[in-house]
Order: C-alpha cells, then sequence, then structure tokens
C-alpha cells in the first residue's frame, strides 16, 4: 500500500470518526432553530480536496453511511450526496486553488449536498421541496460553511501537501 493511501486511512479514522460522533452528540446542542452544520460533510470536503475524486467519493460513501446508521436515517441518504460532492471536491486535487476562490467552491459544493439531500428527504417524507430548500438547506449552507472555515483552521497542518 502506498505511503499516501495509508496517510489518507489514517486521516480518515482520526478526523471521520470523530466528526460523526461530533455530529451525533455536539452538533444538536449548537443547532440554531432547526439549522445545524454538517460536520462530517466538512471532513469529506477536506479529505477530498487534499487526496482526490476517489479517496474523496469513498471517505463520503463510507462517512455517509456511518452517519446514517447511527442517525436512524435511511441507509444511504446522506452517503449518496456526501460521496457525489466528495468526488467533485476531489476534482480540485493538484490544482493551486486557494483562499476565497476555494472557499466559494467549497459553498457550491455544500449547496449541492444539501439539494440533494433534501430532495431526497422530500421525496420520503412528501414535503414541498421548493420550501424546504428556502427555509433548511440554504441556512444549512451557511452554518456548515463557517464550521468547514473552523474545523480547516484545526486540520490545515494535516492535510497540507508538504
Amino acid at each position: 500500500m502506498k505511503h499516501e493511501n495509508k496517510w489518507f486511512l489514517v486521516l480518515l479514522l482520526l478526523f471521520g470518526v470523530p466528526a460523526i460522533l461530533a455530529q451525533a452528540l455536539i452538533v444538536p446542542l449548537l443547532r440554531i432553530n432547526i439549522w445545524q452544520p454538517d460536520v462530517v460533510l466538512c471532513i469529506v470536503l477536506l479529505l477530498s480536496k487534499r487526496f482526490g475524486a476517489m479517496h474523496g467519493s469513498t471517505s463520503g460513501f463510507f462517512l455517509g453511511l456511518l452517519q446514517d446508521a447511527l442517525t436512524g436515517l435511511p441507509v444511504g441518504m446522506s452517503a449518496f450526496p456526501k460521496a457525489f460532492v466528495g468526488y467533485l471536491a476531489g476534482k480540485f486535487h493538484g490544482q493551486h486553488i486557494k483562499g476565497l476562490f476555494m472557499d466559494l467552491w467549497f459553498v457550491l459544493f455544500i449547496l449541492i449536498h444539501e439539494i440533494i439531500f433534501y430532495i431526497f428527504l422530500g421525496i420520503k417524507a412528501e414535503l414541498n421541496i421548493t420550501e424546504i430548500l428556502i427555509t433548511r438547506a440554504l441556512p444549512d449552507v451557511i452554518y456548515t460553511m463557517i464550521a468547514l472555515l473552523v474545523i480547516n483552521l484545526f486540520v490545515k497542518k494535516y492535510l497540507s501537501e508538504e
């Protein structure tokens, strides 16, 4: 196994499992009204940017499955959107995009994740998709982006390619 793959697995366990636990135990305490950040998605995006599309979709799928198993959501409900967004974010691996421009891409990826997730949720629960996207998805995007910026401050040195 290549050193890069070993490092990916170490970081996936080091950051992924605590992110799932934080999502289940701590994030509900940080909830504002009905809005809450998706810490697991933040880790998937950061791992995807560092390791590429295949590792990003893999981490998104497995962390999403674990999250579904722990939260009681139907299996795959958050696994598919996280895998898809992990793949998209991983396409930026090797690109020298930094700072505000990369943050704008992350906002787009988080929005795509929320749209897919709430479309699945709306189909399952027979909810009005437009209303859900405006009242739930957009505030969740903002809150998740703030969480991503904070998490990135702490994990940046582990995810650098140097």
